[in-house]
């Protein structure tokens, strides 16, 4: 399971846009935001609730980077989803 500090915002809708992309809606702010492949993978990921460990595993696997790669990305990824209050908890 995800950690408490990674829970999605309820009021954030994901909707995907091709093979590759996806679009977020921040219903409070009215913001919209797109997500390449990679944040495509990492969001669904995180509805479907896996540690920030099995998401790293699943960006390894997929674009065949190592595992430092993979953690840092994730990493990274979620800090910028907390920054633009897309992520709720600590």
């Amino acid at each position: 399971m995800t950690s408490h500090a990674d829970r999605l915002h309820p009021n954030v809708v994901y909707t995907r846009l091709d093979d590759t992309s996806a679009a977020l809606l921040h219903l409070d702010s009215k913001r919209y935001y797109t997500l390449n492949e990679t944040g495509s993978i990492l969001w669904r990921l995180l509805e479907a609730g896996d540690s920030r460990e099995a998401m790293a595993r699943a960006l390894g696997a997929e674009f065949d980077v190592s595992p430092d790669e993979a953690r840092q990305a994730v990493v990274e990824f979620l800090d910028e989803l907390r920054r633009e209050g897309l992520l709720v908890g600590e």
